[in-house]
């Protein structure tokens, strides 16, 4: 949301971040370079994108809770929700701009962009996961254990955003031939995750 807040005139441009989309270069910082590389006529001090609030503002460290019912006992800090997006250009979007950039995904099909995405397009396309180190539950959701998504609770709610996110991954015309598998990134990726 931040990114289309305020006059252009004061945004910070790809040559003067890192790389798009990223922080703010030393230099347009008030912490390392006293603003030396911004123009001294402008009326004020470039304007934030989220990775300036992310990186110049720290956080706070979420530790996992202990939990019994997941393997690890590592329950959650958060939910990473992909489906709330209408189109898959706006995912695609998402996947090019966010924390870690999937910069060629404006070229890629869905699935072959994040493992997880990946995951969805099985389920929702009702395709076998047997290539997918995570696999999807064979138990309802009523019947799984632990915390899930509050709008998952309302009545009908996740059989109507099945069916429509059926129709949006159909409409999409990357199509789904390839998959998170046929990604280079993925060769090595699988062998990081715990058994």
């Amino acid at each position: 949301c931040i990114e289309g807040i305020g006059d252009d005139e004061f945004k910070l441009d790809d040559e003067q971040r890192q790389r798009k989309f990223a922080w703010r270069k030393k230099k347009y910082t008030h912490k390392y370079g006293n603003y030396s590389g911004w123009p001294k006529e402008k009326t004020t001090y470039p304007l934030w994108n989220p990775a300036d609030f992310r990186r110049d503002q720290g956080g706070h460290i979420i530790y996992f809770e202990n939990v019994d019912y997941l393997p690890f006992h590592m329950g959650h800090t958060g939910f990473h929700f992909h489906n709330y997006f209408e189109t898959t250009q706006n995912l695609r979007k998402k996947y090019m701009t966010y924390g870690h950039p999937v910069r060629e995904a404006e070229n890629m099909t869905v699935g072959e962009m994040h493992p997880d995405l990946d995951l969805m397009v099985d389920c929702v396309l009702r395709r076998s996961t047997w290539k997918n180190r995570h696999n999807t539950l064979s138990s309802r959701l009523e019947e799984f254990e632990g915390r899930i998504p509050i709008a998952y609770g309302l009545e009908g709610y996740t059989v109507a955003r099945h069916l429509e996110l059926e129709k949006i991954l159909m409409d999409d015309e990357k199509g789904h031939d390839k998959s998170w598998h046929d990604n280079p990134k993925s060769k090595d990726w699988y062998e990081k995750i715990p058994n």
